[in-house]
């Protein structure tokens, strides 16, 4: 009996009690607003990404797509990096990922 339907959202509480899993009001309520909090501070991955069409594809040339999209995946890594990198020689203090991303995120904002 799954809680999530097929397009990764939580189920109504009838259709879990159809499926024999019977959760009063307030519990429900509770997962409910649980869920849609992940949902908005983690995100949720409801739709397959590529790692995961890899996975679920043929065997054939299955270690050359997972070393491409690891390839890509660190790529995307050194991107953010290499900012970061040169931060710290031009001003003289490194900055962590965290304080990176905020800083970043507002600049986002302000400039969108």
């Amino acid at each position: 009996c799954d809680v999530l339907n097929t397009q990764g959202e939580l189920r109504t509480n009838q259709e879990l009690r159809q499926q024999g899993m019977k959760i009063e009001w307030w519990p429900y309520l509770q997962l409910k607003m649980r869920y849609k909090k992940d949902i908005e501070e983690f995100g949720i991955e409801v739709k397959p990404n590529q790692l995961d069409k890899i996975l679920e594809g043929t065997d054939e040339k299955l270690l050359s797509k997972l070393y491409n999209y690891l390839l890509e995946f660190e790529m995307a890594e050194e991107i953010v990096k290499n900012p970061m990198i040169a931060w710290a020689k031009n001003v003289g203090h490194n900055i962590n990922l965290e304080d990176w991303e905020k800083v970043w995120k507002q600049n986002y904002k302000i400039t969108k």
